[in-house]
């Protein structure tokens, strides 16, 4: 599923140096690979259609 994923605020995942946590500007959490992105930006991502244990989404891809 394609998404636009507005950054509003990222940090590494605890014990991980490949994954990131992403919130977006609607308090949605996404998890995915490590990328460098800019608060306020707006991204194009492919993510797993429904939320991975009610809680988040995969990001599979970036596609910018």
């Amino acid at each position: 599923m394609r998404y636009s994923l507005k950054i509003a605020e990222f940090y590494m995942k605890p014990g991980s140096q490949e994954e990131m946590y992403y919130t977006d500007d609607k308090g949605d959490l996404f998890i995915g690979s490590v990328k460098n992105v800019l608060v306020g930006k707006t991204y194009q991502v492919e993510v797993t259609p429904k939320r991975l244990g009610g809680t988040y989404h995969r990001i599979i891809s970036w596609l910018d």
